[in-house]
């Protein structure tokens, strides 16, 4: 995604943070263009190592993950309509997803307005697999928050 930092040097920084006591919040995009199934599971086992990172110290660290959709004028987007060649009302056409039919109850979506998709598959990874995943960290993310841990200040 053209970031500067990379998995060590955010978890170094986090550990900085909550060993002070300072929360942290994570954004978190699966089924980005060229994601592969090995760039997946390294975002779920960072987001893990951030959280036992916040178990050993007295700050949280809350992730909030969500379903890649390109944005217009951004610089994936330019990618996806000039290179990838994908049609700008395909880009545009947002749907409701619906993390429930996946394991994610109702009161734990608690972001409804960022549950959105255009409902095409970017990467590698299928888009069933992408909302599984999804549904998945947000269960263990609301269960964090409902044991005390992870709610970010």
């Amino acid at each position: 995604m053209d970031k500067r930092i990379d998995a060590e040097m955010t978890e170094r920084v986090a550990r900085r943070l909550v060993a002070h006591g300072i929360g942290v919040k994570g954004y978190f995009i699966l089924g980005f263009p060229g994601e592969t199934k090995q760039d997946l599971e390294a975002t779920v086992r960072h987001i893990r190592n951030l959280w036992a990172i916040s178990d050993q110290h007295p700050g949280d660290i809350r992730a909030s993950v969500f379903e890649f959709r390109p944005y217009p004028a951004t610089p994936v987007w330019k990618s996806l309509v000039e290179e990838a060649r994908y049609d700008p009302d395909d880009l545009l056409a947002y749907s409701d997803v619906d993390l429930t039919r996946d394991g994610a109850d109702e009161h734990m979506r608690q972001r409804d307005e960022f549950n959105f998709s255009v409902g095409i598959q970017f990467g590698d990874v299928p888009l069933h697999e992408i909302r599984s995943t999804l549904a998945t960290l947000t269960r263990e993310q609301h269960e964090r928050n409902q044991a005390g841990t992870g709610a970010a200040a």
